[in-house]
């Protein structure tokens, strides 16, 4: 019997891109979000329900009484992000209502999606204002594109640890307090598998490179990558792999600063 999962925030670009690789890989993938199509074609089923709404909440329990995990990915980006400047106090009520239905309904897996701009304080490369020269080495020559310097192989002890807490951002702040949740829950058995992945760039098209932003071919994250993480996530043997795991979201790319050895990803 294939294992099921269900994804908030299912409207939004990771989502999607998590969902298809799934649905691909024979999982059973149920999204919901305010905005999802019915008829979208990377969910085996979809859902419109408001997660700030006490009205929709029995139904997102219901839901998940069908599910072995939940991706958590909900957010209202057009008032928080790492560029805004500001926090959106809903985003955090949103994901409190969505982690209290997960473990009403016994959820097993529960995975919550962070940023990479909860690590990134010191990396003004990834700021609203992309500075390179403000970027302290040997950070800077590792993500200059124009520098042979690889951090990832010649100073990999440098690596930035996804469990450090180093904020860009208020929408990083936030993010933090999102990781500590989960956390939590995982050490007092509310999941047996508690997993919040600091993700990096994800884009439609799936490109390596984007127009206008520079730095972002070290930050990418593949569709590929992200649905093999999720994969073997879901696959997980409880009673051998459980508790809390942090780690970013990043595919193995040059010029790379994060730190992505976890035991979800399968070796290079």
């Amino acid at each position: 019997m294939s294992k099921s999962i269900l994804i908030t925030g299912a409207s939004g670009m990771v989502a999607k891109a998590s969902a298809g690789k799934l649905k691909d890989h024979g999982f059973t993938v149920i999204g919901v979000s305010r905005s999802v199509e019915n008829d979208a074609e990377e969910y085996t089923e979809t859902e419109r329900l408001d997660l700030l709404e006490k009205e929709n909440l029995d139904r997102l329990k219901d839901l998940m009484n069908e599910v072995d995990a939940v991706f958590h990915l909900a957010w209202n980006k057009n008032v928080e992000n790492f560029d805004t400047g500001e926090k959106w106090p809903e985003n955090i009520e949103m994901f409190e209502n969505v982690l209290d239905a997960a473990e009403k309904a016994d959820v097993e897996i529960f995975v919550n999606g962070s940023s990479i701009h909860a690590g990134t304080g010191n990396i003004s490369a990834y700021k609203v204002e992309a500075s390179l020269e403000d970027t302290p080495e040997p950070y800077r020559s590792s993500i200059d594109p124009e520098s042979d310097f690889d951090l990832r192989k010649e100073n990999p002890e440098k690596l930035l640890d996804p469990r450090e807490d180093n904020p860009d951002s208020p929408y990083g702040e936030s993010k933090i307090e999102t990781e500590k949740k989960p956390r939590k829950d995982a050490e007092n058995k509310d999941f047996r598998l508690g997993i919040s992945i600091r993700i990096g760039g994800v884009n439609p098209e799936d490109k390596t490179e984007l127009e206008g932003e520079p730095y972002y071919g070290s930050l990418y994250w593949s569709h590929k990558d992200i649905g093999i993480t999720l994969k073997n996530i879901l696959e997980s043997n409880l009673d051998e792999k459980n508790g809390y795991h942090q780690f970013y979201g990043v595919s193995d790319n040059k010029g790379r600063i994060f730190n992505i050895e976890n035991s979800f990803t399968t070796p290079k």
